[in-house]
């Protein structure tokens, strides 16, 4: 999808500010990778009560740029990340990559 300049002025400052914020607080986050409304918060630094960042966050998720996780996470979706990437001029980070996972050998599980 494509973000333009326009629709990101658009934006209320209180959106912008949050998205901003996800590399701000951690410049190595990963896509998917959330933050709990107290690190927007800190992050922040006090600009917005956490009540709106909550209320701000859960409007977000209700158009789709995040999703709320356990109560307390907002975690951007794609949409969000793209969004992020407008807003910051960024880029959008790259998938984690993880090694695949080798389970033991059942041979050894009988051994002990």
């Amino acid at each position: 999808m494509y973000i333009t300049s326009e629709y990101v002025k658009s934006l209320p400052d209180i959106y912008r500010d949050i998205l901003a914020a996800f590399p701000r607080f951690d410049p190595t986050r990963k896509v998917g990778y959330g933050l709990a409304y107290q690190s927007l918060y800190s992050a922040l630094d006090g600009k917005y009560t956490l009540g709106q960042i909550m209320r701000a966050c859960q409007n977000m998720a209700k158009g789709s740029v995040m999703e709320i996780k356990n109560e307390i996470f907002a975690c951007p979706t794609v949409l969000g990340e793209e969004l992020i990437a407008a807003i910051t001029g960024g880029t959008v980070p790259p998938a984690p990559e993880v090694p695949p996972f080798k389970p033991p050998k059942m041979s050894h599980l009988n051994d002990r």
